[in-house]
């Protein structure tokens, strides 16, 4: 009667530790996306307001000056061109741990959706390689 009420310790199988890494990657990537995103968006509107009516002309150029090189330091460039990118990436994460989960549950489906997400890849891939 023991051995029945004994079971076995759970253990996830590996393709349900992929489907957890791919969508919990997709995840995390698309909210640094955003939160970039609008950091980016901040940081231009306070480098755009650097003519304020209440200070003196110098120290608007001082202020407009050590905007500008704390913008080149901290390369905001790079991290406002990551944006798209870590978009990109979270995207196809995404795509890839759907179509490995449909995978575990419809082969008809897996089929259809498979085929209907490696034409879009490749059109993105495609768009992002040619220009």
């Amino acid at each position: 009667m023991n051995s029945v009420l004994e079971s076995q310790p759970f253990s996830p199988s590996a393709s349900a530790r992929w489907i957890n890494v791919l969508l919990f990657t997709s995840l995390v990537l698309s909210l640094a996306a955003a939160l970039f995103g609008i950091l980016a968006k901040q940081w231009i509107r306070e480098y755009m307001l650097w003519n304020s009516p209440l200070a003196t002309p110098r120290e608007n150029v001082l202020v407009r000056q050590m905007r500008f090189e704390d913008w080149e330091s901290w390369n905001i460039d790079a991290t406002i061109t990551a944006v798209p990118a870590l978009l990109e990436i979270a995207m196809v994460l995404f795509l890839i741990g759907m179509v490995t989960l449909l995978w575990t549950l419809d082969d008809v489906v897996a089929i259809i959706l498979t085929v209907i997400v490696s034409a879009f890849l490749l059109t993105v891939s495609a768009f992002t390689i040619l220009p």
